[in-house]
């Protein structure tokens, strides 16, 4: 193998001493670094040292440029090293390599010694060496290098059963630690010397041959091939035979070649399984390395082979215990046989075997057959290999007969199946005598005949006998009947052959009237013989006539006739009077509406049936009563019933108990039961019986009726209001006609019918109301009114027929200027119950005070029903008082028209909690006044509010003045109306009557809370509402922890219009800023003269916003217009 080497650069002579001077500018060369290659290889560039700093080397080039200035003041001479770097590969000498050991060579010697060289200094120069592979798989630890370079065996060699060739691959890397350079791969031959140490080796083991037991002396068996074990030696050697079974072949000692040396006889190795065994020892004619003979031993197996050279021969023996010697060779047998034996029954007493002592198909024979007696016969087997048993069967029995023949004779032939030699015996037979011959009777059937029930011992015959020409114990014979379903009802006798009744009771001709029976005659040998007796009952009357299966006839009254044949037999003799059969109808309950024909048994129905006409406990059915007898003597007879099942039609309409029915209900009970009514329907079967109830007529879908079968043709309609329907007696219709109709459950055009009358009555349930005709406007004038002038009379109305209604003040209103003022105005009118309001105290009104009373009214209806609203909707009746002073001023800064303004609502939406909107109108309406040119909108509200709505009113609302010529001007704002349950409101309780709290506000004071319940006169209903419109529950309050101590009325500022006491607990929020209480007094005088008082209400909280001003009408239990639910 070529391996290239790799020789180190070196410096050019020039690179001494460089000469710069201090003022050479930075980036300039300075000077080249130069230095050639023995192998041109590309050259790197590099410098260190102290003062290398002061300059960059091109590591392509050698360029070396100035990198920071130089100053000769400072340093003169700089000293620059070239350093020396890893940059030559190792380099194997003196390649290719190649050696060659003995396979003996002893584990750990040496085998060859490698050298690579590295010109660098250093570990760069420093080299070791590795193997990297050896030719064969799985040598790789045979062999080893060490640091030297030298390779050493690690394990044993062998020519033969390792390998004589080994091919290692080496490399050597020098030791530096940053940048290892390798040498190429170079190639070790190791050739191994084999030494003569194995013995020789037979080729193709085992060895086995056939030869033919006619193979003449001198013929070739097989040949014996060996190798030397050692496959680079390949010695010769020399063959011989050292052992044998039978000494028949010899071998040539340097062809290997085995012959026949003697005569051969397959028959003397039968007992050898046909094989000679020869050991065959092949010797190296050199000794080998230990002054010893190499040799190696074999056997070899011979088979001799069958020639046909025998033939088969007979011999009187059983296998296995046979000597087939040729002294034991028997050609005459005998043995016996009886007469008529069956086909293939074998002759007895013989015992031949036939033996061929050839092989396989040499040792194949047929047998035969042949002498005068052969088609009597037949030999088995018909072929037979080596060795066989050989019987003689009877072929055909009726050849084989003693009185013809006693004594017969066949040969057996025996013939090889190849060779075609063969051999004879002569087999003698001796036929011995059996009872070949039966008793016989003349006639094969006799007919005989006996009566019914006769008595026991009756002879049936006695001259019926068999004959047997049989002599001796052979022709006596016995009778005897053969068991079956007659053996107990006839007997024989044994010795005469005489037939009788051995149980004439059994002998019934109706139930069995031929008897069939086998009698049998038997010699002294067993043999029989036999006849058949047909013994024939004669009839006698001894039953009755039969009646066949059941009738049970159904039938559809009116439209079905009956027409039953009546099905009977006689088991009697046919065409007798014993079998002749006759019908007769018994007298019963209706026997008499149907006809029976005494001959044919045909029933009939004489007209039409009806189930009504039947007994109900009957449920329809007719029993009748056949009596069927025959003409035999003495007459016997039967009886059969026949059920005629009349099946009920729906022929019957259902009929009301009543033709009118009349219910009262009250109105406003939902699902209110009414009543029943009745129906019966004659039919009587439940189907046709069980009635359905509907209802028809104007208003029918509000009631529903519910069908009750109460059985027997009765059934009850229950009557109710639909489950989710009442009546009302204010809003018609409020009464009912009706029509129920009673139709069967089955099809039927019959319906019957009757007339219900529902009557509402009347419930006070309907809430008065207050007819908006009668609220009108009210106007006073200050202090010119006279005690009890009446000013207006509002009217209520109630639709109930029982109503006594009256009008009470709610609550009233006190406003000037838009403002609440109180209740400055709460003695100023009177309200009577019957809706008059008077005037109280005309010269406590006055303008000043107040320009605007509100009274909020609500009609009651005494005689309510409980559970129903006795009182018109709150905040429906309001009846504005105005009280009109000469002029009220206002300003305004335009003149004459363009002064004139206008209000109007431009869109109202309702909002609810959870933010969606709906769009409403007509709720609200606004009106103009105006005092000078200072304008007012009032709004006001035109129908009742929605209790079931919760969350804020919205009203858009706009401004306008209306000039002559110039385009209107309008202003528009939003009006929030937040609505207040009721549950929000507060009940405060007094200690003083209605009057004096209201006079003396400012001096109310709160009184322990437990006297006040026991001694209250007054009460004041309060709401907390802020100014967003959520309202404080009592507990939000926590009123009922309050003691003994003032009562807590709190605002953000601590103070009321009303100056009634107040605390401020650092517990409440610090956000709530307003408060609206409105107060409810109730007078609890004896004669509630005035049972319903409307107080003043408390001022605007002080702190409120302008824009939340009142500027109109305010709505009880609110501040920002809230309209309480």
């Amino acid at each position: 193998f070529a391996v290239h080497g790799n020789s180190a650069p070196s410096f050019t002579n020039n690179m001494t001493v460089v000469t710069l001077p201090e003022d050479m500018p930075e980036g300039t060369v300075a000077f080249w670094i130069t230095a050639t290659d023995p192998d041109n290889d590309s050259l790197t560039y590099d410098m260190s040292g102290r003062y290398s700093y002061f300059f960059v080397v091109n590591k392509d080039t050698g360029a070396v440029t100035l990198n920071t200035p130089l100053d000769y003041e400072v340093q003169r001479e700089i000293q620059i090293v070239v350093l020396d770097i890893n940059d030559n590969h190792p380099v194997f000498q003196d390649t290719p390599y190649s050696t060659s050991i003995n396979e003996t060579l002893p584990v750990g010697s040496q085998v060859y010694t490698v050298r690579a060289e590295d010109p660098d200094t250093g570990f760069g120069g420093v080299v070791n060496y590795t193997i990297l592979e050896v030719s064969e798989a799985g040598s790789k630890k045979l062999f080893s290098i060490q640091s030297n370079g030298t390779i050493f065996l690690g394990g044993p060699l062998s020519y033969n059963n390792k390998s004589m060739f080994y091919q290692l691959k080496l490399q050597s890397c020098d030791q530096d630690k940053n940048n290892p350079l390798c040498s190429q791969t170079v190639f070790l031959t190791i050739t191994v010397i084999d030494l003569p140490d194995l013995d020789p080796q037979f080729l193709q083991e085992p060895y086995t041959a056939s030869i033919g037991e006619d193979a003449p002396m001198g013929t070739s068996v097989l040949t014996l091939k060996t190798m030397d074990g050692d496959k680079g030696i390949n010695d010769l050697v020399k063959f011989s035979i050292s052992n044998s079974t039978r000494p028949w072949f010899d071998i040539n000692e340097q062809t290997g070649v085995i012959t026949v040396s003697h005569s051969l006889d397959r028959e003397l190795l039968l007992d050898e399984d046909e094989e000679v065994h020869l050991e065959v020892t092949a010797t190296e004619i050199h000794l080998n390395i230990y002054g010893q003979e190499a040799k190696a031993s074999t056997w070899v197996t011979i088979r001799v082979t069958d020639v046909n050279d025998h033939s088969p021969k007979f011999y009187n023996c059983i296998l296995p215990d046979c000597d087939f010697s040729d002294d034991k060779v028997v050609t005459t047998f005998s043995g016996y046989v009886a007469e008529h034996a069956s086909t293939r029954v074998p002759v007895s007493n013989l015992s031949i075997v036939a033996y061929d002592p050839d092989k396989g198909l040499n040792g194949t024979f047929l047998l035969s057959l042949a002498g005068p007696d052969r088609m009597a016969f037949v030999v088995s087997p018909e072929k037979v290999v080596n060795t066989g048993e050989v019987q003689v069967l009877v072929w055909q029995s009726n050849l084989v007969d003693f009185e013809k023949k006693q004594t017969m004779e066949v040969e057996v032939i025996a013939s090889d199946s190849v060779s075609y030699m063969g051999s004879t015996a002569t087999v003698t037979i001796h036929v011995e005598d059996i009872n070949d011959h039966a008793p016989e009777f003349n006639k094969t059937q006799y007919t005989l005949y006996v009566y019914e029930h006769c008595p026991n011992g009756t002879v049936v015959t006695k001259d019926i006998q068999a004959t047997d020409p049989d002599t001796d114990f052979r022709g006596h014979i016995t009778y005897h009947l053969l068991s079956g379903n007659s053996a107990d009802i006839f007997q024989v006798d044994p010795n005469t052959g005489e037939v009788t009744v051995k149980d004439g009771n059994q002998l019934d001709r109706e139930l069995q009237s031929v008897y069939h029976l086998t009698l049998q005659a038997t010699d002294g040998g067993n043999l029989t013989g036999s006849t058949i007796l047909q013994i024939i009952l004669l009839d006698i009357n001894d039953n009755a006539p039969v009646v066949s299966g059941s009738y049970n006839v159904f039938v559809k009254e009116v439209e079905d006739n009956v027409t039953v044949n009546i099905q009977a037999y006689d088991n009697d003799e046919p065409n007798t009077n014993n079998s002749e059969i006759r019908f007769e109808l018994l007298p019963g309950p209706y026997s008499n509406n149907f006809t029976l024909d005494p001959v044919t048994g045909l029933l009939k129905n004489q007209g039409p049936l009806d189930r009504e006409a039947i007994d109900p406990l009957l449920l329809g059915k007719i029993v009748l009563t056949v009596l069927v007898y025959d003409l035999g003597e003495p007459s016997l007879n039967t009886t059969v019933n026949v059920t005629i099942n009349v099946e009920d039609i729906n022929d019957n309409k259902p009929v009301f108990g009543r033709a009118t029915y009349e219910f009262h209900v009250k109105e406003r009970l939902m699902g209110a039961y009414l009543g029943f009514v009745e129906a019966w329907d004659a039919d009587q079967t439940d189907v046709n019986n069980r009635v359905t109830f509907s209802l028809t007529g104007d208003g029918a879908s509000n009631f529903q009726i519910r069908s009750t079968f109460l059985g027997s043709g009765k059934n009850r309609g229950n009557m109710s209001l639909v489950s989710d329907v009442s009546l009302d007696y204010e809003r018609p219709p409020s009464n009912f006609t009706l029509t129920v109709l009673a139709q069967n459950a089955a099809e039927s055009n019959e319906i019957g019918s009757a007339t219900v009358l529902v009557i509402t009555e009347d419930v006070n349930d309907e809430a008065p109301s207050i007819l908006a005709s009668s609220l009108k406007d009210i106007r006073v004038f200050e202090h010119q009114g006279y005690e009890d002038e009446l000013v207006a009379q509002v009217e209520a109305q109630d639709p109930d027929t029982n109503a006594s209604l009256e009008i009470r003040l709610q609550e009233i209103g006190c406003f000037k200027s838009g403002t609440n003022v109180g209740l400055v105005c709460q003695d100023w009118f009177q309200l009577v119950p019957n809706g008059s309001v008077y005037i109280n105290d005309s010269l406590a009104i006055d303008y000043e005070i107040c320009d605007l009373v509100s009274l909020l009214l609500q009609a009651w209806d005494l005689h309510t029903a409980e559970g129903f609203p006795a009182n018109s909707p709150n905040g429906e009746g309001s009846a504005q008082a105005t009280i009109s002073d000469s002029f009220s001023q206002a300003t305004d800064k335009d003149d004459g028209v363009n002064a004139v303004l206008s209000f109007s609502i431009d869109g109202i939406e309702f909002i609810n909690n959870d933010n969606s909107r709906v769009p409403l109108d007509g709720l609200f309406r606004i009106k103009d006044s105006h005092e000078g040119n200072i304008y007012t909108g009032i709004i006001e509200v035109v129908t009742s509010l929605d209790s079931s709505r919760q969350g804020t009113y919205q009203l858009r609302i706009r401004a306008q003045d209306n000039p002559s010529k110039d385009p209107p001007l309008s202003a528009n704002t939003s009006l929030n109306i937040f609505t207040v349950d009721q549950r929000y409101r507060l009940r405060l309780q007094f200690s003083s009557e209605a009057a004096e709290v209201g006079k003396n506000v400012d001096s109310i004071r709160m009184y322990d809370l437990g006297s006040l319940r026991a001694k209250g006169l007054s009460y004041m209903d309060a709401y907390f509402v802020f100014s967003n419109g959520t309202a404080l529950t009592l507990s939000d309050l926590n009123i009922g922890t309050l003691g003994p101590a003032a009562l807590r009325i709190l605002g953000s500022n601590c103070s009321l219009s009303l100056q009634i006491e107040t605390l401020c607990p650092t517990f409440l929020p610090p956000h709530l800023h307003q408060l609206l209480v409105t107060q409810l007094l109730s007078l609890l005088f004896p004669s509630y003269k005035r049972k319903l008082r409307a107080v003043k209400a408390a001022k605007e909280a002080k702190k409120a916003r302008a824009g939340l001003n009142l500027q109109g009408p305010v709505i009880p239990g609110t501040n920002l217009f809230n309209s309480e639910k």
